[in-house]
Formats: C-alpha cells, sequence, structure tokens
C-alpha cells in the first residue's frame, strides 16, 4: 500500500499530463476552442476535482480554470482566480490579485476571440452540468453578448471517461486492494454460518477500506440468496450453510474508483465442493460476460452493444440483463451505458453515447438459472467487475472473475 505521499505523487504525475497532453487532443476532437469551468467553495463544479491536484480539494472562493485552442493549435491552461502556488506546473497564472474573476474571464475572451466560450451545463449529463445559475448570471454580465455560452458536454464527457496509459497501468494496482479485502471476509476469517450476519460483512468491508485510509464511494451491499425462499437479495439476515452470499463494493483512490460484484457459496456438511448446478449457473453469468464484452467496439452506442448482447444471450438461451456502465473519476461515470437495471431496453440520452478507446466500464449484469440441487429453483448470478478497454479489446483488472468462492462446512 503506498503512503499517502506517495498516491499523490502518482495521482499530480498523472493529472500533469492528462492536462498538458490529453486535454488539446480532447478539445480539437471536439471542436473547442475555449472551456471555463467555473467554481464557488463548497459549491464545487463535478469537473473540479479532477483538473486540480490532489492538496487542493476546494475551490478557493470563486475559482476559474480555463482550457484555450486558438486555430493555430496554441494550447493554454490557466488559472483566471487568485493566484495558488499549488497550480504551479499545472497551469499559467492569468489574473491578478486585485482583479474579479468575471472581469478577467471577460478580458480573456476579448482577448482569444473564441467563437463560442463552453461551460459546464448540460440536460443530460449530471457531470457536465456543474455551473450553478448564480455563476452563469455573473458569467453573462461579465461577457455583455460578445461571445455565445454553449454546453461544454462533449469535452466533459470526453475528459472524464478517457484513461491514459499511466491510468490504465495503475487500476489493477487498486482493484488488488478491494479484491483482498473480498477475499478475507469471504473466508472463514470472518464469515461463521449461523452466526455472522450480512451486515456484519457490509461493517467489516468498510473497517477494512477505512484502515487502508481510503473512502468506499458507496456504502457496500451484501445479500444472499438461500433455497426456499423467492428472494435473490435477502438482507440483514444470519447466513446459513447452502446460502450464496453476494456482494457488492467499491473504493476510491488516487481518482480512480473500483466497482466489483463477488459471490460465495456456504458449504452444508458433508459437501467437498460447490453444487454442480450452482457452478453451472455462475459459468453463464460468464460467458455473458463474454458475450457484452465482445460486442464492445469503438463507435458502437451503448445502445446498440445492449440489442445485440441481449439478442445473442437469447439465441443461447441465456435468460439475462445487462446494466454496465462508465467508471473512473466517478462510479456512475460519464459514457455510454449499455442497459439499465431498471430499462432493458432503449436508453436516450447516455445510452446513445458511443464507445472509444482508452476508457474503463463495470461490466454489471445478471443471469438467471434453475439449479437442480435447488429442486429446478432459479438462481441470479449477479456478477460485475471493472474491465479496461484499449486497441479495441477489453481486459478485466484481476484474473478472478471465473472464481466462486466456497466456504467448507466445518
Amino acid at each position: 500500500m503506498w503512503t499517502v505521499q506517495e498516491q499523490y505523487a502518482k495521482r499530480d504525475a498523472i493529472l500533469k499530463e492528462r492536462i498538458h497532453h490529453l486535454m488539446p487532443q480532447l478539445m480539437k476532437e471536439c471542436g473547442v476552442e475555449m472551456w471555463a469551468v467555473i467554481s464557488r467553495e463548497y459549491d464545487e463544479d463535478p469537473v473540479f476535482a479532477s483538473l486540480v491536484p490532489s492538496l487542493v480539494k476546494n475551490a478557493s472562493r470563486t475559482t476559474c480554470l480555463v482550457f484555450c485552442l486558438d486555430k493555430d493549435g496554441k494550447y493554454e491552461a490557466l488559472n483566471v482566480s487568485r493566484p495558488n502556488p499549488r497550480f504551479d506546473g499545472y497551469y499559467t497564472q492569468a489574473m491578478h490579485r486585485k482583479d474579479d474573476v468575471f472581469e478577467a474571464l471577460a478580458h480573456l475572451v476579448a482577448k482569444k476571440k473564441p467563437s463560442k466560450l463552453h461551460v459546464d451545463v448540460s440536460n443530460e449529463c449530471a457531470i457536465a452540468d456543474g455551473l450553478s445559475k448564480n455563476l452563469y448570471d455573473h458569467l453573462q454580465m461579465a461577457l455583455c453578448g460578445n461571445v455565445p455560452l454553449v454546453s461544454a458536454e462533449p469535452i466533459v464527457i470526453r475528459w472524464i471517461e478517457t484513461r491514459t496509459q499511466a491510468e490504465l497501468d495503475l487500476y489493477p494496482q487498486i482493484y488488488k486492494l478491494m479484491m483482498d479485502i473480498v477475499d478475507d471476509v469471504f473466508s472463514t476469517n470472518f464469515i461463521k454460518p449461523g452466526v455472522t450476519t450480512t451486515t456484519q460483512v457490509e461493517w467489516g468491508i468498510m473497517q477494512r477500506v477505512n484502515d487502508l485510509g481510503l473512502p468506499f464511494w458507496f456504502a457496500p451491499d451484501v445479500d444472499l440468496q438461500r433455497m426456499g425462499s423467492d428472494d435473490p437479495r435477502m438482507v440483514d439476515c444470519v447466513i446459513e450453510e447452502g446460502d450464496i452470499v453476494h456482494c457488492d463494493v467499491g473504493l476510491a483512490c488516487m481518482g480512480l474508483l473500483t466497482d466489483t460484484q463477488r459471490n460465495v457459496y456456504i458449504g452444508r456438511k458433508g459437501e467437498e465442493e460447490i453444487p454442480a448446478g450452482i457452478k453451472a449457473a455462475f459459468r453463464t453469468g460468464n460467458r455473458f460476460q463474454d458475450i457484452v464484452r465482445g460486442n464492445y467496439a469503438v463507435g458502437r452506442t451503448g445502445n446498440e452493444i445492449f440489442f445485440a448482447s441481449i439478442r445473442q444471450a437469447e439465441e443461447e438461451g441465456i435468460e439475462a440483463m445487462s446494466y454496465c456502465h462508465p467508471i473512473g473519476v466517478y462510479g456512475h461515470s460519464a459514457g455510454p451505458s449499455v442497459g439499465m437495471y431498471d430499462n432493458q431496453g432503449f436508453v436516450p440520452g447516455h445510452g446513445e453515447l458511443m464507445m472509444h478507446d482508452n476508457t474503463c466500464y463495470a461490466l454489471e449484469l445478471n443471469i438467471k438459472q434453475p439449479i437442480p440441487e435447488w429442486n429446478g429453483q432459479k438462481a441470479m448470478m449477479m456478477l460485475e467487475e471493472t474491465i479496461g478497454f484499449s486497441g479495441g479489446k477489453t481486459f478485466f483488472m484481476d484474473d478472478k472473475r471465473e472464481v466462486i468462492r466456497f466456504i467448507k462446512a466445518e
């Protein structure tokens, strides 16, 4: 595990590369000449944290970061707000201490003469809708209509969803932290059938994440399925022999989030291995994972991937659901959704976004299949893996997605 100083150094090195090399590429791709991200202290734009070094936790009064790319390809990343030495190396100071942020931005616009100013307002993408009404009004007054204000949604989505090679290399190391915790709690080290509750497992996961000095980006969910029950997600109950216990967990580290679902079978006395029917259902879940990720392709929309995957699953006799989502800076991040849990059909807006290379996703889905050892009762295999998509191919962050854990009865 890295020290705090090591974590900050790694994240900040990645941030410099993103600001100075990735950003101009994305601006050119999106046709953006000038993008302004304006935040007030304690009312920060959702994009703000992805643009500032680790030691900058909040906006200072009103903080304005501006990215410029002129017709000749000259690029600048500017701090159009109070000087902050922690921005050195990331942003060029473009406002003197005595100036007003909005006056300084108006002067910059007059100097650069962009055809449009992109700002964070959006009907569809919440991450791209961070400019408050108050700041928007101040901006309009300062600019006096000299330049049109347009939505920065395209550049926000591309900035938030795109991972550099350094991030793709780092991600599996972060993922392993969470998987080691799952391995620990999904074992006899923690689960005692007839004693341990699903809620205790949730708190055990949270404590272990906290012990690493890291936050969990959502409270973990631990539930179970049991022969004879029609509830596939029993919660706050004692774990018994014969149960399938399932967790949904995620942590945050160095600006990257993980999202994973794993399962463990609690053996009955005399059982030396997991019942064949449960293992078969789990393999079907793995097969559907391969179907979905096999349909990932640059330029395809989330909806296209969804319908192709469901159609293929139906042809193979698999009862399946897909609700995959982008992940990275945010858990439910910007980019194409491949189905939604409550909408197994056409998803407007984010379902129509196209896949791009060098992005990451939570491969989240489930299948239902009868279990012979459960008198034909169906079990739901809920699976989720954080995966990368680079070079037109997917890759898993670790090698345990084909493992359903087994706790043998003592």
